[in-house]
């Protein structure tokens, strides 16, 4: 226990000077369950460790622990759970928990958290392709889970100009955008356009903040990491061969956005279709890539996806510096900002889809909403000026309803 002690010591000395990311005031932590879930690189570690130093208590009673590490590779979790209790421990913050070698982190948690949730505060972290609701033990009705994605374009402003800016809700950008952006840029001195070009080539990821030398040789590591070390962890449905995921995600990068022909990808790759077709999904799920369908088609693992996009910005410039064209930065920025609407908690949360006409359309419980996204003076001739269409520009203003600048969308979170 004295080594884990010490372990948690020498990490949170890791952090002691960095910012804590704006995201972190709207994570429920005194809920007594709590789960983050997020691709590698977004700061997740970070969050736990910033949220133990807040806490201000000894390590007894808030832990970190990471289960990647060897000393879980002999004893089990749970048995060391009911020590940290018996000891007085409150706060116990897991790390990387499909990294537990006994392969069994579901249950055990869910065993901890049913015998000591009156005692105990528990949050853990995981890869994004976790799956909760199909774990073998049921965690979906007991822990409240978080996604993390990357910085937002507003969270990058925010940490590296220290300018403080409001989130914006999807409404207030569809509806008062002129004002917003007036105001913004004048209360707040932003340059958004240039900021935005800075932002797709290292803004998305919390590490180049601290660690901006060789930052894309770090992140083409950190994505060797994803494929080699955390999927083989939680893929459910057989192996998914580092080198074959490899291949695609370099295939897709060099053509992104992506329109997949799945035989001849496939025979390219020397595999068969069902197997590409997972081989998308997991992609997908480890937020490497985002898979879109076209409106009014089921959603199914077994079905291809119609488009795909890299995750982000960063990403093309890490796996494919010459595809990264402006009109796909724009894309891509466009759809990542917006993705993180799809991940609220709701029965039904807002969907995005591939359109007709248009490049993108969010679908709400409300409204269906037809976005086109382009240069500063992209118009709404490809799409028709009716209600809910929506050009956006890459420009710092626009006094037209329909047409909103892209900048703005890097507010919603």
């Amino acid at each position: 226990m004295q080594y884990l002690f010490d372990r948690h010591q020498s990490m949170l000395r890791t952090v002691e000077n960095l910012k804590s990311r704006p995201l972190s005031e709207h994570i429920a932590w005194e809920n007594p369950f709590n789960a983050l879930l997020g691709s590698r690189g977004v700061g997740k570690t970070t969050l736990l460790l910033q949220r133990i130093i807040q806490l201000g208590l000894p390590p007894h009673e808030s832990l970190y622990i990471e289960l990647g590490d060897l000393y879980f590779q002999e004893y089990r979790l749970q048995d060391f759970i009911r020590q940290f209790v018996e000891g007085g421990g409150k706060y116990l913050f897991i790390d990387e928990v499909h990294r537990y070698g006994y392969g069994s982190w579901a249950q055990e948690i869910k065993q901890a958290y049913d015998l000591y949730h009156r005692e105990l505060k528990l949050t853990f972290t995981g890869s994004s392709a976790i799956r909760i609701l199909k774990e073998k033990a049921d965690l979906s009705r007991r822990v409240l889970q978080h996604r993390i994605p990357g910085l937002s374009f507003r969270e990058y402003l925010w940490l590296s100009e220290k300018k403080t800016l409001p989130i914006l809700s999807l409404k207030e950008i569809l509806n008062d955008h002129d004002k917003l952006a007036n105001e913004l840029i004048g209360d707040y001195k932003l340059k958004p356009i240039a900021k935005l070009s800075d932002y797709y080539k290292f803004g998305y990821y919390p590490i180049y903040l601290h660690e901006p030398q060789g930052y894309l040789a770090k992140l083409n590591s950190m994505i060797e990491l994803v494929l080699e070390a955390d999927l083989p962890k939680v893929i459910d449905q057989g192996t998914a061969p580092y080198q074959a995921l490899g291949r695609l995600l370099f295939a897709i990068a060099s053509s992104a956005p992506f329109t997949p022909n799945t035989s001849k990808l496939a025979s390219r790759l020397g595999i068969n279709r069902a197997t590409l077709v997972r081989y998308l999904d997991i992609l997908d799920r480890a937020d490497l890539t985002i898979s879109l369908r076209k409106a009014g088609k089921g959603v199914s693992t077994l079905a291809k996806p119609d488009k795909l996009y890299l995750n982000n910005t960063n990403l093309l410039y890490a796996l494919s510096p010459h595809s990264s064209n402006l009109g796909t930065l724009r894309e891509t920025f466009f759809l990542n900002q917006l993705r993180y609407l799809t991940y609220e908690n709701h029965l039904l949360p807002p969907e995005v889809r591939l359109p007709k006409k248009g490049d993108f359309l969010l679908q709400t419980r409300s409204n269906d909403f037809l976005f086109e996204v382009g240069g500063r003076n992209k118009t709404l001739t490809q799409i028709g000026e009716e209600e809910h269409h929506y050009a956006v520009v890459d420009r710092e203003f626009s006094h037209q309803k329909n047409r909103i600048p892209l900048w703005l969308f890097g507010m919603l979170y």
